[in-house]
Parts: structure tokens; C-alpha cells; sequence
């Protein structure tokens, strides 16, 4: 009987939860990288309106772009150093925006989209507030059709 009860907790859940709805339920990436949170996502709206809701719990917002037509980039491999090119963080698949939260100093930061590679320097922990950074990529043929 108590197996029964928890495999008809467990279908509960599931439904209140949108399984077996069709709903899907589109929520940022959040986690650490080495001792770095970080939030990373924004590819539906649910999403940007999740990530706008934390924004001001990280010094560092990163938004990853096409130039031209600005649409927005997914699937980035970032990596962020800190003034001794020693390794803060890296993430293999993110964007097209993220969030990090990073002890004040100065960084470089190196993201890379179908092997172009972008890197700049920033700097955060000044008074002020949280420093935003756009990097953009050249468009694909496709995308001046």
C-alpha cells in the first residue's frame, strides 16, 4: 500500500508540475562554476522574465548577439579569467544571456560562437552597480536572406 501511495504522490506532482500537459515550464539554468553563480537562459519569455527577476544578484551581465539583426545566441562557450589569466569559470553551452556574480577585480572575459572567438576585459565591484556587456558575431548567410 506504500508504494501505491507514493507512485500517486509522484503522478501529483508530475501534473502540478505541467507533466504530461504539454505545458513546459521554461526556466533559467543556475548553478556555480568553481565558486562563481552564475544564471544563464533567456530563450523564451518565461525565461527572460525569470532572469529578470534575479538580475540584481549578479555584478556581471553578459548577453550574447548577431550583429545587424541582433538576434540573440545560444550554445556560447564562455570562460572567464581574472587578472592573472588564472581560471574563474567556464561553461561549454550557454546564452544568450548570463548572469554571474564575481568578487570585485578585473576579468577577461573569452566567449566563442562556431569557433569565433570574442574576448574583453571588464572590470566589477565598482560602486555603481553591476556592469552589462553585449558581444556580437558576425551573421550567418542565412541570416541576411
Amino acid at each position: 500500500m506504500k508504494a501505491f501511495a507514493t507512485g500517486r504522490m509522484a503522478v501529483l506532482l508530475a501534473l502540478l508540475c505541467g507533466a504530461g500537459t504539454g505545458a513546459t515550464q521554461e526556466r533559467p539554468l543556475t548553478g556555480t562554476a568553481g565558486q562563481v553563480p552564475y544564471a544563464t537562459g533567456g530563450i523564451g519569455q518565461e525565461e527572460r522574465e525569470a532572469l529578470e527577476a534575479m538580475r540584481d544578484q549578479y555584478n556581471l551581465r553578459l548577453t550574447f548577439a548577431t550583429r545587424g539583426s541582433g538576434a540573440l545566441l545560444a550554445n556560447v562557450a564562455l570562460a572567464i579569467t581574472d587578472g592573472r589569466r588564472g581560471p574563474v569559470m567556464t561553461l561549454d553551452d550557454c546564452g544568450p544571456h548570463v548572469y554571474v556574480k564575481l568578487p570585485p577585480g578585473s576579468y577577461t572575459i573569452t566567449a566563442v560562437v562556431d569557433g569565433v572567438e570574442q574576448r574583453r576585459r571588464v572590470t566589477v565591484g565598482r560602486p555603481g552597480g553591476a556592469r552589462e556587456l553585449v558581444l556580437y558575431w558576425p551573421g550567418t548567410d542565412t541570416e541576411r536572406a
